[in-house]
Order: structure tokens, then C-alpha cells, then sequence
């Protein structure tokens, strides 16, 4: 999903925020966030609760959309009005390019036909001399993406160098062409012949990469490459050697404004995993462009989720959009910042303006592993639909796949119902609510491996890895739960750690959909019932928590009811050290792992290194910071949104188990961000409270 060079990958938050802090790279330190909001009136917000009585909340309507957990690594539940099309995939993996896995899409303005340009890659996304090129194709449909026509490589010259070049420059997997001025302009990511991984963020013997531009009078080409870059790696570096972590300039997408044109290039950090967007301008595509600017990223003090990619963008009534998708190992949460396009050279200008609920995943064996590549590729047709493009790859066997789905551009989100899926990983979501005792009826679909019905939730979130990043084990304790395959059922108690204990089993009859009924009164009676019949009755112990969703690898669940009654909450969801070093983008090994009972949870990590930053990204109305005491640790500073928030001194004469040393219970709701730095002394993290 990285092009045109991606390491292998490791296996080791809607829509009313505070906003992205500006950053432009040169200056040492970023600058403070600005205020800015957005709101997507199509999605109601889920406060106020009803009053403290019986009330019944369908969590499935859709104006209940803001109601449940969403994160790049642990989930979506999805209520996007995607239409996934019956032809999909029109493109499959064929060896040695088993991975196409990147596409943009272009609607051509003047003959109406539709055009895909498709990134082949081999497995893995190797690379390396003597080993065959990545490259990208053309397709072309003259029916909105029935079917499609090959039409060949975009480029034919294998022996392009650029001007004052010893090292041919052929590889360019990743591209995206807009009409203007008579002309058809692309924006291409490139490597020379000789690239290896080792030399994509260390540039030598000629090996280099970046973005480019070629023109053409017609879509499918020929297209004629410029011959200097629109940006090279190794500029790059030399031009911004210590003032960020970004060190890889390559997709990009082009766009024409009133007086320039606007170049928006990834941009990524090797063993930060973190990714960002840098902005460049030029009065004219071949050049000269300016110095490039970090528009979009983890950096500064405002909310950003993270792991997420982008590319390509597409603009639409005078705004650019830019989807970006999780890289976690399932790849079903996508977020879209937007910006004025005349704008859109300026951090400041870019806001949050969908988070999650943007795409599912369809139960079908060409979407096995989520959105397989960079993101979708969109366009708005004159008759305001939203059409895209999106990457993916087969279960079983992991050939790519390309494929088509379509929705109203101003119908966002469905009536009802939604998809979480679990693919490489296990997934969940939780309810922004809290129940002790309730009545739930659900209707769901379920396909696949196994999916549990929680409450009382009470563990931890987290993560464990970031690139292929999957939930803490961590986050798969603490609950009471009902567990469906297509063909059993079992009733579980998770504890803090190990198996979990097996309550009572029973088989499922099969069944395309399926009904559950669970309720539990204040003397731990429980009674479920599954399609209609009593399945089980007993007593349990009645904990106040959140409800959820835990879904097993392999797994996709559409569910179309989950009506509670009962009296809600507001729940607390509590983010394990992982989250901070997540939302910071600090680089693995920086921090050392400490399993100590001074820990809430029994787990922290320690940093070491002066002036180490993490960051705490949440959804919520305020937040409990818990960090222990001992004679190893020193000052750190806070921020809450880019204000400080004062010193906190965790030294003292003895080790301090954990406790709440700083919180904010009137916040407004929304997503928020809480950074704390080492002051030069070792800084333990623990965990941070998100009240809901």
C-alpha cells in the first residue's frame, strides 16, 4: 500500500473535532492548533440521553451513528450506503504482479468513459534489480464500471532517466490524471531500476524515488514524462535533515487551482510508522514547485487518528477530499480530511470531516482482507453520486483485487444498519453508553469465524504493532459474553487474563440472519433467547459497563437491529500506553516495555530519551490520566489540545503504584487530544480514562 516502495510490514477517532495542528516542516517545533469545527448534519449526534429511566436505544439506526467506538486498528461498525458492484473484481492478481493494489480513478469530461489506473506489484511488494518492474496499467469502461477494457502499461519507454540521470526511472506503480486545459496531467510516484528497501529512505549509488508529472492528449496516453521530478527523496532529506520524522515522499495527486496548481504527496517515517501529507504549489506542473509543506500529520498538539494512509484525493465543489485508511491488519476504518482547494497549501485549512462509517467491507471472497492498498479513489458524477475504486485482495490465496462501489454523494450513511468486519485481525467496537442491567434485541447477519455479543466491558484498549496492528490481548478480558459461530453458541465470562471461562453452549440452527435476545435484571437473572426460542436462562453477576461487538479473524457481521432498554450512561473507555505512542508516532524501540504491578493493568512502558513525546488521541467529554511515582522518574509537561496543562513531578522517594494525577471532567464532547513530554528524566505511561 506504500509505493512505490513499502517495507514489509510489521506483525508485532463524528464528526465534530478540534483541529489538526498546523506543522511546516523546517520549524523545530509545531506550531499551536487552530480552532476550527465541522459538522456533517447527516448524522445526528448521540447526546443528550434520554433521562435517567427506561428508555430503548436502537444502535443501529443510524442516527445513532455516533454512539459506538471507531479506530484504525480496532474497528468500524460501518453505516456507509456503499452499493459494492455485482462485477466486482475487474481486475485480479496474475503472476508475478499478484498484487494490484492501488488504483485512481478518472471520469473523462469528455467522452464520459470511465478510466482506472492500476499499480501492479509484485508479492510483498518486493522490489530490486534484476527482479520485474512495478508498474501501472490502464483500463477503460465505457459503461460506469460494468466492465472494463485493458489497455496496456501507462509508460512504454523502459529506459527513462531523469535530466542529468545515470539510473533509469521505470518504477511508477502509482498514479492520478486530471483533465485541464486541453491536456490530460499525471502525478506519478517513481523509483529508479536499482531501488532496493534499503535504499528507499537511504537514497545512495544513484538509487532515488519521489513523485513526478507526464501529460498526454488522451487519457490512456502516451504520456510524456517530465524530465525533472515533481520532488525527489533524497532533496528532500538534504532540504529537512532533523526537523521531522517524514522521510519518503511518494503517492501523489495533482489538482488544478484558479492560479496554480496544487500537488498533495504521502509521506512516510520508516520506524515511526506515522504518516503525512505534504503540500507543493507551481504556476505551472512542469515546474518549478516550492518547498514542500507538512499540511497533514500526528505532529502538534490536535486530534489526528493514526495509522492511517491516504492517496488519491479528489476534489468536489470547490473542496479537496482526502480519504485515508487504516493500515491496521484489517484495514476497515477510513477517515476524510477536507480543505478549501484554494486553501488546501495551508495546515490550517484542513478539517475532519468524516470519521469512520466512510466504507465496509462485503462479505465476498475478493474483499478478504479489507481495503488492501493505499484507499478508495473517488469522483462525483453530474448526477451526485459518489463513485470509487477500491484495492483489495482474495480469501483464501492474497491475489489483488480492484473493484467498484457506489453511493449518493449527499446520502452518506444508510437508514439502518451496519457492517464491522474482522480480516488479518480481531476487531471491536463499543457503545459510548453504559448499562448494568438491559434488554437486547438484536438482528444480525454473521459470516465467517465467530462474533461476541459484551457487556460489562471494564478492559483495557490498546494495540499491539502498528503497520498490521491488531488489538491488545489485553482488550479481549474483562466482560460478560455471548460468542455465535454460523453453527454454536456459547455464553462466556472473560476474566483479566487467560481463556476465558465457558458459562453454557448450545448449537445454532442455520440461518441466513439470526435474532438474539439477551436480558439481564438486578438480580443477575439472564435470559437469552436465539431466533425465537429460549436458549438458556440462569444468574450471573451484573456489571455496569459498555456494550460491543468482539469480532474473531475472518469475520463479517451486518447487523440491522441492536435495540437496548434499559437505563444509560455514559461509559468510560480506558487507553493502554500502546494508544500514546500510537497517536505520537514514536519510533518502536524508543520505549521499554515494563510488566510491573505498579501499573494499572500490570503493563507500561517507560521512556527514556529527553524530550520523548507521546499523545493520547480521544474521543470523549473529559479524561483521567493515571501514571505511577518513583525515584527513577522526573518532570513531563502536558497539553490538552495544544494549551498547556502544567507540569505534573512524578519523582518520589518510593515506587508509587498508579493513580489519577490529572483530569478534565468538562470538556465539551468531541475528539481531543492529551500530549505529555519527557522533561529529562525517565517518564513512565500507563493508561488514559476517555469519559464518554
Amino acid at each position: 500500500m506504500s509505493s512505490p516502495l513499502r517495507p514489509r510490514p510489521d506483525f508485532s477517532w463524528l464528526f465534530l473535532v478540534a483541529v489538526l495542528s498546523p506543522f511546516c516542516l523546517g520549524a523545530e517545533e509545531p506550531a499551536a492548533p487552530a480552532a476550527r469545527a465541522v459538522v456533517i448534519p447527516q448524522v445526528p449526534r448521540l447526546w443528550p440521553l434520554p433521562p435517567a429511566a427506561q428508555a430503548t436505544l436502537d444502535y443501529a439506526e443510524s442516527s445513532r451513528a455516533d454512539a459506538w467506538l471507531r479506530h484504525p486498528i480496532l474497528g468500524d461498525p460501518s453505516f456507509d450506503s456503499f452499493q459494492h458492484h455485482a462485477s466486482n473484481p475487474f481486475v485480479r492478481g496474475e503472476a508475478p504482479f499478484q498484487w494490484p493494489v492501488n488504483v485512481s480513478l478518472l471520469e473523462d469530461p469528455r467522452s464520459g468513459r470511465w478510466y482506472a489506473y492500476v499499480g501492479h506489484y509484485l508479492a510483498g511488494y518486493d522490489v530490486g534489480p534484476g527482479k520485474p518492474i512495478t508498474h501501472c496499467r490502464v483500463y477503460r469502461s465505457e459503461d460506469k464500471g460494468a466492465t472494463w477494457k485493458h489497455l496496456g502499461p501507462i509508460f512504454a519507454d523502459k529506459s527513462f532517466t531523469f535530466d542529468n540521470d545515470t539510473q533509469p526511472a521505470n518504477i511508477a506503480p502509482d498514479v492520478s490524471v486530471l483533465f485541464s486545459d486541453g491536456r490530460y496531467h499525471m502525478a506519478y510516484d517513481w523509483g529508479t531500476d536499482n531501488s532496493t528497501w534499503a535504499t528507499a529512505f537511504t537514497p545512495r549509488d544513484g538509487a532515488d524515488g519521489g513523485a513526478g508529472y507526464a501529460w498526454a492528449e488522451q487519457p490512456e496516453g502516451p504520456f510524456h514524462r517530465a524530465g525533472r521530478p515533481i520532488i525527489r527523496t533524497s532533496e528532500f532529506q538534504r532540504a529537512f535533515p532533523s526537523a521531522t520524522k517524514y522521510r519518503r515522499p511518494y503517492g501523489t495527486s495533482l489538482h488544478k487551482r484558479a492560479n496554480d496548481w496544487l500537488a498533495l504527496t504521502l509521506v512516510d517515517s520508516g520506524p515511526y510508522f506515522a504518516w503525512g501529507q505534504l503540500a507543493m504549489t507551481a504556476k505551472d506542473p512542469l515546474g518549478p514547485w516550492s518547498a514542500p509543506v507538512l499540511v497533514m500529520s500526528l505532529e502538534g498538539g490536535g486530534f489526528y487518528p493514526s495509522p492511517v494512509e491516504a492517496f488519491p484525493a479528489f476534489v468536489h465543489g470547490g473542496y479537496v477530499y482526502n480519504p485515508l485508511t487504516s493500515v491496521g491488519a484489517n484495514r476497515n476504518f477510513q477517515v476524510i480530511l477536507r480543505a478549501k482547494l484554494e486553501d488546501a497549501h495551508r495546515p490550517d485549512a484542513w478539517e475532519l470531516y468524516q470519521h469512520g462509517s466512510a466504507w465496509h467491507a462485503a462479505w465476498a471472497p475478493h474483499e478478504g482482507f479489507g481495503i488492501w492498498g493505499q484507499t478508495f479513489s473517488g469522483a462525483v458524477d453530474a448526477a451526485g453520486n459518489l463513485n470509487v475504486l477500491f484495492p483489495s485482495r482474495c480469501w483464501p490465496g492474497g491475489m489483488g483485487t480492484i473493484n467498484v462501489a457506489s453511493r449518493k454523494w449527499d446520502q452518506p450513511l444508510r437508514e439502518r444498519g451496519f457492517v464491522i468486519s474482522a480480516h488479518s485481525g480481531p476487531g471491536l467496537t463499543l457503545s459510548r453508553t453504559a448499562y448494568r442491567t438491559f434488554k437486547l434485541d438484536a438482528e444480525l447477519a454473521l459470516h465467517g469465524a465467530a462474533a461476541r455479543i459484551v457487556w460489562g466491558y471494564q478492559a483495557p484498549l490498546g494495540n499491539i504493532g502498528r503497520a498490521d496492528g491488531k488489538p491488545h490481548p489485553l482488550s479481549w478480558t474483562r466482560h460478560w459474553g455471548l460468542e455465535l459461530t454460523p453453527a454454536a453458541w456459547r455464553l462466556l465470562r472473560a476474566g483479566e487474563s487467560g481463556a476465558p471461562q465457558v458459562l453454557a453452549q448450545g448449537a445454532c440452527p442455520q440461518a441466513e440472519k439470526r435474532t438474539v435476545t439477551l436480558a439481564l435484571g438486578d438480580d443477575g437473572a439472564l435470559e437469552f433467547v436465539l431466533d425465537g426460542a429460549r436458549a438458556w436462562q440462569g444468574t450471573v453477576t451484573a456489571s455496569e459497563g459498555p456494550l460491543g461487538l468482539l469480532l474473531e479473524p475472518g469475520t463479517n457481521l451486518a447487523v440491522d437491529r441492536f435495540a437496548v432498554k434499559g437505563v444509560p450512561g455514559r461509559a468510560v473507555w480506558t487507553w493502554l500506553a500502546s494508544e500514546a505512542l500510537l497517536g505520537a508516532g514514536v519510533n518502536e524501540g524508543a520505549c521499554r516495555k515494563t510488566d510491573s504491578p505498579l501499573f494499572r493493568f500490570h503493563t507500561g512502558v517507560v521512556c527514556t530519551r529527553h524530550g520523548e513525546r507521546i499523545k493520547w488521541n480521544f474521543r470523549g467529554r473529559g479524561f483521567r490520566l493515571w501514571l505511577p511515582k518513583g525515584p527513577d522518574y522526573g518532570r513531563c509537561t502536558t497539553e490538552l489540545n495544544g494549551l498547556p496543562l502544567g507540569d505534573l513531578d512524578l519523582r518520589a522517594a518510593e515506587e508509587q503504584s498508579s493513580a489519577v494525577l490529572l483530569s478534565r471532567e468538562d470538556l465539551p464532547d468531541g475528539f481531543h487530544a492529551l500530549v505529555v513530554r519527557n522533561g529529562g528524566q525517565p517518564m513512565p505511561v500507563d493508561c488514559l480514562d476517555a469519559l464518554q
